[in-house]
């Protein structure tokens, strides 16, 4: 027994030492983990807190008081030098006005009501700042901590969320914004910049709207009106609710006599003015100035550099507007100012388009770098600021006109094809659905087997979608999205074959879009973002902005790029796109149109730009014809190339030396070419891609 007993105590010892060992070694490993997360956790904290604590907004509130114009300089022609050309007027409801001549009433009204202590502070208000926080951690929001320079970083940067990472930033933005500027300043900007409701913004923007007068003019009340609508522009707004703005006034008139910023006597009229205040009609007119129109270049740059600065800048769109129209920017155009011409007088030209009045145009032309030249936004002459603009922003199905950049380039430069290729042109079985084959061609029934360029050339669909298929919707679809920019496409673009093969996108592209994807035919496979502007400068000669030495992204090769360009050319020599063709210029390019022809396009290009046009009705409906957008770009472009001297495009050697000029001639190809060249040549220009989403 006693040995029995020693064995077990000497097991009993062996696994407690053992037990003793594990546990040891899981400690020790536990703190190292624990250690180790603990320091990266609180390394990263460091460095974003370091990060954050040098976050500053760029935004001068010196220039935007002086309310400078912004200059748009764009490049003379005759001596190669950049000269002014036009300005940037503020055309909003926005009205600077200088921090003198505002009511030292409106100045304590906004103190009074939004933030008592604020020339106290350095920036953020810390008391305010705990009361907030033990108020969110009992769920309740009956103050917040901003103060007025917060409140003013929010707005110059429109950055809403709640969140613990945005108050961190946006408090050490406002201690960093301090450093910079004045009480007086911020103040002053506070009162200009922010949101007033109605589309007002700043306080003599509301004195005009709401009064009709200018906010020295105006009374104490009436300086309490305008300052209570801030904290919510519309639950405030006396045309909206009239019974909430004079609480909220007589809120901080009661204010303004406690912290003594007025008198009994002065509290006491006031409130007697609020009981039965006047407001102006909401519909009346702020103002009688003439509207200065714009042409379709400089708003469509005005708005890329506001863009631009609101995406580097951190800034709202509203503080990136105001930043382009008071603060006296140098903007450098990229308008070839002849181009621009030439396309305004034949768009504009009543009997363009052939007396059809309703029908819509959008237009663009690039170089091979980037550069627009050109661009108009609608086929009638611009007669006010702010028109929706057709070449820029609107979204259109692009029908056959996706084709080379959705299958072809890719497929070729992955290798799945040649310029000397063949494909099978039949339908998929279930293109439609189970048992429902597609897509039709227009040309009615399917030739077999045909060569690629002959597929090419004559916009035949289910080649196309044949050619998808062995590509696969994934490879084309990151190819469009990561190589070409085409940020609208979406999920459901992605799983849909009619989608990439035939251009039947959910949302569409724009005419910009196209003609920047096409530019890589030209420039040997190079794509550019597509830009307005070379440089932009503030008022002191810093650049802000700069264009001058972007470098574009290879999205095909130099060979590929010389073969897509070939095939484009037979597009335009026997093709589809005969209609654009110019007599002894190497045109190259591709048609397309959607479902019942709703909507027509062309993007081409000669050596020295490329233009896309797309017509259609605003309501799509069946076009008469499609050839109309084919003889403007032949127009335009004819007018374009008319002084320069001939050039060729920059062409792969290797590439060239592949190609057969007579690939067309080849046995296997003949019966089906002449089968085409015996078809209506109107007929095949107007139904190149007249198919259906399903078969009925």
């Amino acid at each position: 027994m006693k040995r029995r007993g020693n064995i077990l105590n000497y097991f009993a010892i062996l696994v407690d030492d053992n037990f003793k060992k594990i546990l040891s070694k899981l400690l020790k490993s536990f703190f190292i983990i624990f250690t180790s997360i603990t320091f990266f956790i609180m390394t990263t904290g460091i460095v974003y807190l370091f990060k954050v604590a040098n976050e500053v907004v760029e935004y001068d509130v010196k220039a935007s008081k002086m309310h400078l114009s912004s200059i748009i300089y764009e490049l003379d022609e005759n001596d190669g030098e950049y000269k002014e050309a036009t300005r940037a007027y503020d055309i909003e409801n926005r009205i600077w006005v200088n921090f003198e001549n505002i009511p030292n009433y409106m100045k304590d009204a906004i103190i009074a009501i939004e933030d008592k202590r604020f020339y106290e502070h350095r920036g953020v208000d810390w008391k305010r700042t705990t009361g907030a926080a033990i108020n969110l951690f009992f769920n309740s929001n009956t103050y917040g901590g901003s103060t007025l320079t917060q409140q003013l970083i929010k707005n110059l940067t429109e950055e809403n969320e709640v969140s613990l990472t945005r108050k961190i930033k946006e408090i050490c933005r406002a201690l960093n914004f301090e450093k910079k500027w004045s009480k007086d300043e911020i103040l002053e900007a506070y009162l200009n910049v922010v949101h007033f409701g109605s589309g007002c913004y700043g306080v003599q923007a509301a004195a005009n709207k709401y009064f009709g007068k200018d906010i020295e003019d105006c009374s104490i009340a009436e300086c309490a009106a305008i300052a209570g609508i801030t904290q919510n522009p519309t639950l405030f707004n006396p045309f909206l609710h009239p019974v909430n703005n004079r609480k909220r006034r007589e809120t901080v008139l009661s204010e303004m006599f406690s912290q003594a910023k007025i008198t009994q006597s002065e509290y006491n009229k006031a409130m007697e003015e609020s009981k039965c205040m006047a407001f102006r009609n909401a519909n009346a007119k702020d103002s009688n100035r003439p509207e200065f129109v714009r042409d379709w270049y400089t708003e469509a740059l005005i708005n890329d550099v506001i863009n631009d600065l609101s995406a580097k800048y951190k800034l709202s769109k509203s503080a990136a507007q105001k930043m382009v129209y008071t603060q006296g920017l140098q903007i450098y155009s990229c308008v070839d100012r002849k181009a621009q011409k030439i396309a305004e007088d034949v768009i504009y030209r009543s009997d363009t388009l052939e007396g059809d009045k309703k029908l819509e145009l959008g237009y663009l032309m690039m170089d091979f770098d980037g550069k627009i030249l050109a661009t108009i936004g609608s086929r009638a002459q611009k007669t006010a600021n702010s028109l929706f603009d057709r070449a820029n922003y609107a979204k259109r199905q692009p029908g056959s006109a996706i084709k080379p950049i959705s299958v072809y380039a890719p497929a070729i430069d992955l290798g799945l094809y040649d310029y000397h290729s063949t494909l099978p042109d039949s339908p998929l079985e279930n293109f439609f659905g189970p048992g429902k084959p597609g897509p039709r061609n227009w040309y009615g029934g399917y030739k077999g087997t045909v060569s690629l360029q002959w597929a090419v050339e004559q916009s035949a669909n289910a080649p196309a979608v044949q050619a998808l298929r062995k590509l696969t919707n994934k490879k084309s679809y990151d190819f469009l999205k990561e190589k070409l920019g085409m940020r609208s496409l979406t999920e459901a673009d992605l799983s849909s074959m009619p989608a990439l093969a035939l251009g039947g996108l959910n949302i569409g592209v724009t005419v910009r879009e196209m003609v920047a994807a096409y530019q890589i035919f030209g420039n040997g496979g190079i794509y550019n973002k597509p830009y307005t502007y070379l440089y932009v400068l503030d008022r002191n000669g810093k650049v802000l902005l700069d264009n001058r030495d972007n470098i574009g992204i290879r999205a095909i090769s130099s060979k590929t790029a010389t073969v897509m360009n070939r095939l484009l050319r037979n597009v335009i020599t026997s093709g589809t796109g005969k209609a654009a063709n110019i007599p002894n210029w190497d045109i190259v390019g591709k048609t397309g149109s959607t479902n019942s022809s709703k909507d027509s396009w062309i993007i081409a290009m000669s050596p020295y730009a490329v233009a896309g046009i797309w017509t259609g009705y605003n309501l799509p409906k069946k076009l008469s014809s499609t050839v109309y957008s084919k003889l403007v770009w032949k127009e335009i472009m004819s007018k374009y190339l008319a002084d320069k001297e001939n050039k060729d495009y920059s062409f792969d050697d290797d590439a060239m030396k592949e190609i057969d000029p007579e690939a067309m001639n080849k046995e296997e190809d003949v019966e089906t070419f002449k089968v085409m060249e015996s078809a209506n040549t109107d007929t095949r220009e107007n139904n190149e891609v007249d198919f259906e989403f399903s078969p009925e």
